[in-house]
């Protein structure tokens, strides 16, 4: 089967769309593997987060953090398994890009919810500091935007 026009632009795009997202999670599990088991440095937490909180605010943000991370472990979980269920999607013989998409789908609303509930807690622990916490908290933002 041959595809050509529009539907073939779609499929490309799907497959490229597909290959970035899968590109940013084996990223993750690097950085996870690199890092540690809650993405910071020793297993202490925070992953990008942590790299934006200049020295002497770590270990404030890193209590906050630790304290939400039962918030985070069932959607962790749940990540797990789709990726399972992109790997059997990408094995299945014959073929189905249909499958594969709609795993990669899930995936991506998985991804989605992690990310809401992570900017949901730092929104939390950003009210709970003081002001003049929040603007070192806000220099490693902007250090961290600055990167090449």
């Amino acid at each position: 089967m041959t595809l050509s026009g529009a539907k073939a632009k779609w499929l490309l795009g799907g497959a490229i769309a597909s290959l970035c997202l899968n590109l940013f999670l084996v990223g993750g599990m690097i950085a996870g593997r690199v890092h540690g088991p809650m993405g910071g440095p020793e297993g202490k937490g925070g992953g990008m987060v942590m790299a934006t909180v200049p020295h002497e605010l770590k270990p404030v943000i890193r209590e906050k953090l630790k304290a939400r991370g039962p918030e985070f472990k069932q959607e962790r979980e749940n990540m797990r398994a789709l990726r399972l269920n992109v790997a059997d999607a990408l094995a299945a013989e014959p073929f189905d890009p249909a499958a594969l998409d709609a795993a990669l789908a899930t995936l991506e609303q998985s991804a989605g919810k992690l990310l809401h509930h992570a900017q949901e807690g730092l929104a939390q622990i950003a009210a709970e500091l003081t002001p003049e916490q929040r603007k070192q908290w806000a220099e490693g933002w902007r250090k961290m935007g600055l990167r090449r």
